[in-house]
This record gives C-alpha cells, structure tokens and sequence, in this order.
C-alpha cells in the first residue's frame, strides 16, 4: 500500500513505482498480477490512482469528512 507524499499529493510516478513492485514481487513468486491486490491512492487522489491500476482505495475522508485533531 502506498498513500503518495507527506503533503498528500500524488503524481504518476508515486503509483508507477508501487505498479512496478507489484509486477515484481507477483514475477518473483510465479503469480498472475490479477491475485494482487494494489492499494494506492487516498480521498485526495484516489481518481489517478484507480487510472494507474489501484484496486483498493482508501477515501475515509471523503465519507466521513477531515480527522478533528483537536481533541487529542
């Protein structure tokens, strides 16, 4: 799983790597690319991440709105 930079802004290449790691770890194990699941992407950017091949996105924020850190 990969969330992209700190800031939380994605480019292409951020995804591009993690495609790369997958098309890899699934070579190096004799597996179809299809058995892995490739999670990348957050409310921010998870439309880029779908186009760069994510199947699992993580869009908390969207649904449920910005973290209140406040109360800690």
């Amino acid at each position: 799983m990969t969330i992209g930079m700190p800031d939380y802004t994605s480019t292409p290449e951020n995804f591009k790597t993690l495609l790369n790691c997958r098309t890899a770890v699934c070579k190096a194990l004799g597996i179809a690319e299809e058995q892995c699941e490739l999670s990348m992407g957050m409310s921010s950017d998870y439309e880029l991440a779908i186009e760069m091949g994510s199947t699992n996105v993580r869009i908390g924020s969207t649904i449920f709105g910005p973290r209140d850190y406040s109360k800690k």
